[in-house]
């Protein structure tokens, strides 16, 4: 009897058909994978944010200017003074002079770079976000001064796409003769360039009055350069000596003669300002000013002179910016320091702005009883004749009270041989806190019509001469009070608010400005 069971697969034959069941498996799921994935939801795609829309330039945004140099120390001072010129002329919208890089705003930049050569110059436009926006080269001549205004005269428009300018800004420079425009420069870079020594303080400078006499040759020869008109109104100013009077009346004719020919002209305005300040016409004085500083927000001659109103009229704060700018403009100029060195009595100073020892701070030290350090700065900030003359005297004094009368004889004879100006005269006197002796002094210059330095008045160290009987005196016979009517009272009237003129109301027209 045979057996019916099927006989067993070879074992092989079993392994090969499971091998090629689980290959068709695998190839039936790659095939349907395509299918499978589309019928699931898609990953969205990574979304790559929009390019920020980079500010563009136009000449209403505010512009700096930065000038530098390859050369080895280059002189660029009329160069900036010219093309802060041109930039400002062309209706570029030119901002004040830096005292606080670290606190300045964000701002296109026109940044001109100088080959060691001076044959070219590379202009570019740096926007606030510190990235080139537009660059280009320029050649630039080397026949004269006025060649090499021209070229960028002609180039700066374009490259600055300034659409309301036709043409080029060749006639802002003022003049197409060669020689003239460079006597304009040599002359008035005397007072209006960095090594200057100011305006409310003149000194008697014998190379700055032939300076003078030569721009008054050019103004006769050239009657229409209005520019060289401005400039020769504020050299007058610059003159110290015994004809300060007659030099104040020919500033000021000269600088209406200039409005009269360019009523843009910031010199000019700047001149009647300084004008107005001397004939203590505080209200006129500060108006012509900020119009000067309005048309041209460098123009050194009103920032000293503003500086200085202010400080005179006991705002120390609102003149502290103004007067960290004149000092960064004219480092030497005696009276811009000077000025800037009161609003340090109770204002820090600006970290790019170093402040110089001076007479201020002198009469601080002995004030405050600090004699040596009085000493020290006394003999930083004069010479080694004044200091043996007056100075040692006044330490002395400031020691021993017995001393005083001689002190105040060497002040007084060192004020009438004119080595000492009336302001430095009253210092002493309130340094040893002789408030008669101030007051005198004071008394004298309203008599004689001269410009009066009330700014010793506000320190805060100085009250026992504000709660003087003659202080009220003073003050009104000045004007003063018609001043802070329109501006505002003294700072110090937050802390002593019984003093006089404290309680004087700010008019109408001065609320409605301070509100626009």
């Amino acid at each position: 009897m045979q057996d019916s069971t099927p006989p067993a697969q070879p074992r092989a034959n079993r392994l090969f058909t499971v091998r090629r069941v689980a290959g068709l498996l695998l190839l039936a799921t790659l095939a349907a994978y395509p299918f499978l994935r589309s019928c699931s939801p898609e990953e969205p795609e990574p979304v790559i944010p929009p390019a920020p829309i980079r500010e563009e330039f136009h000449a209403s945004k505010p512009l700096r200017l930065e000038l530098r140099s390859e050369a080895d120390n280059p002189d660029l001072s009329w160069l900036r003074l010219e093309l802060n010129h041109l930039l400002t002329r062309g209706k570029m919208h030119m901002t004040a002079i830096s005292t606080d890089p670290a606190a300045e705003p964000k701002i296109f930049t026109l940044r001109i770079t100088f080959s060691g050569d001076g044959e070219q110059a590379t202009l570019a436009l740096i926007a606030p976000d510190d990235v080139v926006d537009r660059q280009n080269a320029l050649a630039l001549p080397n026949e004269s001064r006025l060649a090499v205004m021209r070229a960028f005269a002609s180039e700066l428009p374009r490259f600055l796409n300034a659409a309301h300018a036709t043409g080029d800004w060749t006639s802002l420079l003022g003049t197409d003769d060669d020689k003239a425009y460079d006597t304009f420069l040599t002359t008035s870079l005397e007072w209006s360039g960095p090594e200057s020594s100011g305006f409310t303080q003149p000194s008697n400078a014998p190379r700055r009055a032939r300076s003078v006499e030569r721009l008054e040759g050019l103004v006769r020869s050239h009657p229409k350069f209005a520019r060289a008109w401005g400039s020769l109104a504020t050299g007058y100013l610059s003159l110290g000596g015994e004809d300060e009077t007659s030099l104040t009346q020919l500033a000021e004719t000269t600088a209406e003669h200039a409005l009269t020919l360019d009523e843009a002209s910031a010199e000019a305005y700047a001149a009647l300002g300084l004008v107005h300040l001397r004939r203590n016409e505080w209200v006129a004085a500060r108006e012509s000013f900020q119009r000067a500083l309005t048309l041209d927000a460098q123009t050194a001659a009103a920032l000293e002179g503003l500086t200085c109103l202010l400080v005179d009229a006991g705002r120390y704060k609102q003149a502290a910016p103004l007067g960290a700018q004149a000092v960064a403009l004219q480092p030497q100029s005696t009276g811009a320091t000077e000025c800037f060195a009161y609003t340090l009595t109770t204002t820090a100073a600006p970290p790019a702005i170093q402040a110089v020892p001076s007479t201020v701070q002198a009469l601080e030290a002995l004030l405050a009883g600090r004699h040596d350090s009085a000493r020290n700065i006394l003999k930083a900030s004069i010479g080694t004749q004044d200091f043996s003359r007056w100075g040692e005297p006044l330490l002395r004094a400031a020691e021993n009270r017995r001393r005083i009368p001689q002190a105040l004889q060497a002040v007084t004879l060192a004020a009438s041989e004119q080595q000492i100006d009336p302001a430095t005269e009253i210092l002493c006197g309130a340094a040893l806190k002789q408030p008669e002796f101030v007051f005198n002094r004071m008394s004298r210059l309203q008599r004689q019509g001269e410009s009066l330095p009330l700014r010793v008045l506000w320190m805060p160290q100085t009250r026992f001469l504000r709660d003087h009987s003659r202080f009220e005196e003073i003050v009104s016979a000045a004007g003063l009070p018609a001043f802070w009517q329109e501006q505002g009272v003294p700072d110090v009237c937050s802390a002593e608010p019984a003093l006089y003129g404290c309680k004087i109301q700010p008019s109408t027209a001065s609320k409605s400005t301070a509100r626009r």
